[in-house]
């Protein structure tokens, strides 16, 4: 909105363009995405002033941010989309087809700033682009046999695409999410189900989950996709659910191997994140064989109000880049000043090597509903993730990414061998791209000639090669020999003792086949495997009051 245009606005409609500087105060509860040369932007609120008062009102269109030049914050070239008959939901996702030629939308509740809603049917969502930063929303045809049909929308849900597969870790259903909840009031019910949509076949599928990766409000811990380990990809995940009513550290990660539907475990080293909620997440191929997963920002509140105690400088510390390093499973810190954190807030990787933080809430308001001016200029942050450094600048020709100088420092004074490893499966699934071995836990060793030496042992080259061969066919000899007289001895014996059945010398060749525990692993206890448990409709328990 631009400053001369009229203030006569209806609050609870954005209007279909980004404000000015001068007149956003913040962004929240909305789905990003990059594809292409854009950032798409949807759903969730957004805050201007009005008359010189902050008002929150719907963020109506989907945005886009052109990433093909270089730009600064404070002029970013923000395009908008009009949507029709598309709901504007919070706390949804957006996630793009295999072929990168269509967005699906999924997920959310519709916003709570009025005081009647009607929830919009549970539906699925795709935006077909028809050019640079363009395209149209229309509803998609999930097909009465997909599976589609047994599900729910769940809000604020933990996910991630491998290869073809986009899937949802559990989120909650309340009043305002699905038609069919609406007479719930202000409570909101947990989902524990993974519900995966198969984007080549077009099936949905609902699975169980682990207890402990239930999040009762749908707020802490984080989820990222691992493309390049195991079978076909991994999702890891940590930081879920509650430890006396707080969200855990971010020490014990989680695995979900998506091919054979079972979970393995891991403890991490390195400076661990504290337990938050609504962080952000992005991972990048590294360049000697790691993957590493960056996690920015979040809140601790326990109780949705007034920080109490240290909370006000928890909240502080919370503005700081966290990065876990696989298969190392160490976690490291970026060495900056902490000074403004967000929550709520989405971040994607742009061109190179950079992320960029959209939007979120300032946790040290008391609550959600206190309005007050993002530090950030249009809410963007740029963080350059080789460097770990904060700028205002987004670098369209930035060089590509390598793997932060700390965290290769680490694979060369520890190496891999050195990661204690849980579950033998984890061991397995990252060894086949683990990184070059180094560090005083390596195995073996590349040594070099020394240069003061290496002229004087070229000299004596051919008389040790001659020694060598010399008493190598004298082993060789001797070794036929006793060969010859152990094998006649054994004959001998042999035409004297009655005949074996196969079965009783089974003994002697010592045939032992891989136990049962190091074959699959439960989610409890580490020794049986998970069975997924086909199409179902998710469960639900343990009704708790909202908190935003």
């Amino acid at each position: 909105m631009s400053s001369n245009q009229s203030t006569d606005v209806d609050p609870y409609h954005a209007y279909p363009d980004e404000p000015s500087v001068d007149k956003f105060v913040r962004r929240a509860y909305h789905a990003s995405l990059v594809l292409g040369d854009f950032v798409y932007i949807d759903g969730g609120e957004i805050a201007m002033l009005i008359d010189d008062e902050p008002v929150n009102m719907l963020n109506n269109d989907t945005l886009t941010i052109d990433l093909k030049n270089s730009w600064d914050t404070s002029s970013a070239p923000f395009g908008y989309i009009t949507k029709q008959n598309v709901p504007d939901l919070n706390g949804g996702f957006l996630f793009p087809a295999p072929d990168n030629k269509t967005i699906f939308q999924f997920g959310g509740e519709t916003n709570w700033l009025f005081n009647a809603w009607l929830a919009p049917e549970t539906a699925i969502y795709q935006f077909t682009l028809t050019g640079e930063g363009n395209g149209t929303w229309s509803k998609f045809n999930a097909g009465p046999n997909s599976g589609f049909n047994d599900l729910t929308r769940p809000v604020r849900a933990l996910a991630a695409s491998v290869d073809d597969t986009f899937f949802i870790f559990g989120g909650f259903i309340n009043s305002h999410s699905s038609r069919s909840t609406m007479d719930m009031g202000y409570d909101t019910v947990p989902l524990d189900g993974i519900v995966a949509f198969n984007m080549t076949s077009g099936v949905w599928t609902n699975t169980s989950m682990p207890s402990h990766l239930i999040r009762p409000h749908g707020k802490n811990g984080m989820l990222s996709p691992v493309p390049n380990f195991g079978l076909a990809g991994l999702l890891v995940t940590a930081g879920t659910g509650t430890v006396d009513k707080q969200p855990p550290t971010f020490e014990n990660i989680t695995i979900y191997e998506p091919q054979r539907q079972t979970w393995h475990y891991q403890t991490s080293t390195g400076d661990i994140p504290a337990g938050r909620d609504a962080p952000c997440v992005v991972g990048v191929q590294g360049d000697n064989g790691t993957y590493e997963i960056f996690m920015y920002g979040g809140r601790v509140n326990q109780n949705d109000g007034e920080l109490l105690g240290n909370q006000v400088q928890q909240n502080i510390d919370l503005d700081e880049v966290y990065v876990l390093s696989l298969p190392a499973f160490a976690w490291f810190r970026a060495d900056y000043a902490a000074q403004n954190s967000r929550f709520f807030h989405t971040c994607q990787v742009v061109g190179s090597r950079q992320m960029m933080s959209i939007g979120g809430l300032n946790p040290l308001d008391a609550n959600a509903d206190k309005v007050s001016q993002d530090t950030a200029v249009h809410g963007l942050r740029i963080f350059d993730l080789t460097e770990m450094r904060w700028s205002d600048s987004y670098d369209a020709n930035a060089a590509p990414y390598m793997t932060p100088q700390a965290v290769k420092d680490w694979y060369q004074q520890n190496g891999t061998s050195s990661v204690q490893w849980n579950d033998p499966m984890v061991r397995e699934f990252f060894a086949r791209s683990l990184p070059a071995e180094t560090g005083p836990s390596a195995n073996t060793t590349t040594t070099s000639p020394n240069p003061a030496t290496s002229h004087t042992s070229s000299s004596h080259t051919g008389a040790i090669a001659g020694g060598v061969i010399g008493g190598l066919a004298g082993i060789c000899v001797l070794a036929a020999f006793i060969f010859w007289f152990l094998r006649r001895r054994k004959q001998k014996k042999a035409s004297s003792r009655p005949y074996q059945h196969k079965a009783e010398m089974a003994d002697t060749y010592n045939v032992q086949e891989f136990p049962e525990e190091s074959r699959k692993f439960e989610a409890d206890n580490g020794q049986q495997a998970w069975e997924a448990d086909g199409m179902q409709r998710m469960e639900l328990d343990a009704t708790t009051r909202r908190g935003r």
